[in-house]
């Protein structure tokens, strides 16, 4: 049965509308009535009904004001006015406050009932809508989280991706914390999610974080901070922990990762929440900790460490492979020599080089990396278990980096399609130049020539030296007082005619309209 609500302050109107009508009969039972705005607010905060039937002008509170302090408190209903003919101008600003409809008076029973029908056909419809939204969204954000692990926050639109999940977060600073729930508490994972929510709110505007399911008994807050050192992330995750601890005798564990200055980042800080969980066979579960924590503090023994990683680091932006091959093995061997470094340690390193080390390969080649897909790489290094996995990994990419590295320049310096080009350049004004001129120029066949053009550069030899005499030809009209027919000399046509021809379908212009437009 749907509820209705009639709020209307002539008495007798309003038991007529109450009575009057077989409201039963039709899927309605008539949850309460109201003399004026004030009183049926509460009322219907109390009911919840699915249809309120009220008038618009009454003392105290107005329809008008009901609706607009309705609307204020999300109340989810479809309203229906009554009104006089001499109240009629009230009708726009009611359309204004999303009423469902209105009604003139005096008003016809069936029309009044027709009209309830159809508002609680709209309100089951919109509720259809919002449950499937409601039921599909965890789905939605475990394959954002999934797609975050695989490609890496290099790869994903993160802020686009969030956009579509409904999360807007300002920043300027970015972190997310992990929270692992154990396998009893889930049958009631909507209640836990609904409790975090209410926490992370007491402690952010809700603008500025994001409670979003991960997968199964885990869920991720995205926060929005003020500055790097922005308390309220610790504080957040001591008072969930406080909050469930106390209920679920410590069978949550909370991770935070770190915080940074650009949402993309987001991404960073939610694998370094999730490489901290995958510590907690070591750092113990039913606690809070963050991958910082995991890490050694022993000074004495870090600095070898450091001073290899940021050696390492140099090399790789300096663009010496070999080099840092070499200090990938040593910093292997001092690893193996500190006996105490922890998987997750290990595995920030590899995705720290390895996100650097893409980063420089495809500054080489643009085609996909001969079977080194980022994705698959991401994902080898969340599953590695040893620290010959890692060294591997990373040398087979800096394998790569120095084959692309060493092939792109021997090209640079080498290539038969460079030297055409190059000749191209300072004889294009020349209108006996062919694919077969140039090819005997730098020694090699025609047909040679032809396929190596389009297979290296993505276009053919014909294209390219139209490209050539166009773009001289657009110079020259838009910057010199000068005949069509000298242009013609200047970029290699001997027939003005068939110059216009191709000018025309280069430009969309004929010579004459260009040199008008532009010069």
């Amino acid at each position: 049965m749907h509820k209705v609500i009639v709020v209307e302050d002539d008495r007798i109107i309003r038991r007529g509308i109450c009575k009057a009508i077989p409201w039963e009969e039709h899927g309605f039972v008539v949850a309460g009535e109201a003399g004026d705005g004030e009183v049926a607010l509460d009322l219907i905060e109390k009911e919840k009904p699915q249809v309120v039937i009220s008038d618009i002008n009454m003392p105290f509170m107005s329809g008008l004001e009901m609706a607009k302090k309705i609307k204020e408190r999300s109340l989810d209903t479809r309203i229906i006015f009554l009104t006089g003919y001499e109240d009629f101008k009230y009708a726009q600003e009611a359309v204004k406050l999303k009423a469902f409809d209105y009604l003139l008076k005096p008003v016809d029973s069936e029309d009044l009932l027709t009209k309830a029908k159809e508002a609680a056909a709209d309100w089951e419809s919109e509720m259809a809508k919002e449950k499937k939204i409601i039921e599909s969204l965890p789905l939605l954000e475990q394959q954002f989280f999934q797609k975050l692990i695989r490609d890496g926050e290099q790869r994903l639109d993160v802020e686009k991706e969030l956009s579509e999940l409904g999360v807007q977060l300002e920043g300027p600073y970015f972190a997310a914390i992990l929270v692992k729930y154990s396998s009893e508490l889930e049958d009631e994972s909507y209640a836990f999610r609904e409790k975090m929510t209410n926490v992370t709110s007491s402690v952010f505007q809700e603008i500025n974080s994001m409670v979003m399911n991960v997968g199964t008994a885990e869920i991720a807050l995205l926060l929005s901070l003020e500055n790097e050192e922005d308390g309220r992330k610790g504080l957040l995750a001591e008072m969930l922990f406080e909050q469930f601890s106390e209920q679920v005798d410590h069978q949550v564990t909370i991770t935070l990762g770190r915080t940074y200055a650009n949402l993309f980042e987001v991404g960073k800080s939610f694998l370094e929440a999730r490489l901290a969980m995958d510590m907690r066979h070591i750092m113990g579960t039913g606690t809070v900790f963050s991958l910082d924590d995991t890490m050694s503090k022993e000074e004495s023994e870090e600095e070898p460490l450091h001073d290899l990683v940021t050696k390492l680091e140099t090399q790789i932006k300096t663009g010496l492979p070999e080099k840092a091959n070499n200090t990938l093995t040593q910093l292997s061997a001092a690893i193996v020599e500190r006996k105490n470094v922890p998987l997750s340690d290990l595995k920030v390193l590899a995705l720290k080089f390895s996100t650097m080390l893409f980063s420089e390969i495809e500054k080489w080649i643009k085609e996909e990396t001969n079977g080194f897909n980022s994705s698959e790489v991401y994902k080898e290094i969340m599953e590695l278990h040893t620290l010959t996995e890692m060294a591997e990994i990373l040398q087979q990419l800096i394998e790569q980096w120095s084959t692309a590295m060493y092939q792109r320049r021997e090209k640079n310096y080498f290539s038969h399609v460079d030297q055409a080009i190059t000749y191209m350049k300072e004889n294009f004004h020349d209108s006996s130049l062919t694919l077969q001129r140039v090819a005997e120029v730098i020694h090699v066949s025609t047909p040679y020539l032809s396929n190596l053009f389009k297979l290296e550069k993505g276009f053919n030899f014909g294209d390219y030296l139209l490209e050539l005499r166009m773009k001289r030809a657009m110079e020259v009209l838009s910057s010199e007082d000068i005949k069509t027919s000298e242009v013609c000399d200047k970029v290699g046509y001997s027939n003005p005619q068939y110059f216009g021809i191709c000018f025309k379908k280069f430009t969309g212009y004929t010579p004459a309209e260009y040199k008008k437009k532009f010069r």
